[in-house]
């Protein structure tokens, strides 16, 4: 194949080659022959797709089948071919959606002020919460190695101390990451987090607690904070709700 040559031109990004827009060009083969092709991308930064002029045949070779001029300029141009693609502002769009995952169930014994228990009289229910982070790409070129990195925010109701005394809320968290296949040009793609555990307690029968008549508590899931990521670039950041960015704080340490 040492006959064929190569030429160069614009790339895009497609299926794992740099394509190029139409166009031909003379290249000079390592044994001094000249051959008009049109050049169809990269494969790394070592080999180069084209399609001879004259033939129309397709080939794959080494770019050191070429002169060392037409080898210099053709590893400038794989390497540059090799750069993630540009994502402007507005390429990328993220969108939200939170779900319950799992249930389980239980029943637990309610202890007795004095002492004792009640056999089986609280219902307990844990859920598992979470989102589903979907990408959409506006762009003309496929984008690849993005990344979630999230944290989910809750309200903790600590049920025990609810049924006989005053309640007592903490702000739960739970952080995470992950990443996503390739997102296709024009397309979207999406990811689940990992759950958060919300705890919902119901006394029954006439077991009431005057600090809460209703007999119940329940968790609540707050929100969540996205952060999207290529490498240690950041290319998008959203919170669900908008003030959670405002008033929590982002984890010192790298997720």
């Amino acid at each position: 194949m040492h006959n064929a040559l190569l030429g160069l031109g614009r790339f895009l990004l497609v299926s794992g080659l740099c394509w190029t827009t139409a166009s031909a060009r003379t290249l000079t083969a390592a044994d001094g022959r000249a051959v008009e092709v049109e050049i169809l991308g990269f494969e790394g930064l070592d080999k180069v797709r084209f399609k001879r002029a004259d033939s129309g045949q397709v080939f794959t070779v080494p770019i050191t089948a070429f002169s060392e001029p037409d080898q210099k300029v053709l590893g400038e141009e794989a390497a540059e071919a090799a750069k993630p693609p540009v994502i402007r502002p507005g390429d990328l769009a993220l969108e939200l959606s939170r779900s319950r995952f799992t249930t389980r169930k239980s029943k637990e014994d309610v202890p007795v002020v004095g002492g004792g228990v009640i056999r089986g009289g609280l219902d307990v229910s844990l859920e598992d919460w979470g989102y589903t982070f979907t990408l959409r790409n506006s762009s003309a070129r496929e984008l690849k190695d993005l990344r979630a990195e999230y944290v989910l925010f809750a309200k903790l109701e600590e049920s025990r101390v609810v049924v006989f005394g005053p309640s007592t809320n903490r702000v739960g968290r739970a952080h995470g990451r992950v990443g996503f296949e390739t997102l296709p040009a024009q397309g979207r793609i999406a990811a689940r987090s990992e759950g958060i555990t919300l705890c919902k307690t119901e006394l029954k029968g006439t077991l009431i607690n005057p600090e809460d008549p209703d007999g119940e508590t329940r968790d609540q899931l707050e929100g969540v904070w996205v952060r999207i990521y290529r490498g240690d670039e950041m290319l998008l950041e959203l919170a669900s709700p908008p003030e959670l960015a405002a008033k929590e704080r982002w984890p010192a340490s790298k997720i």
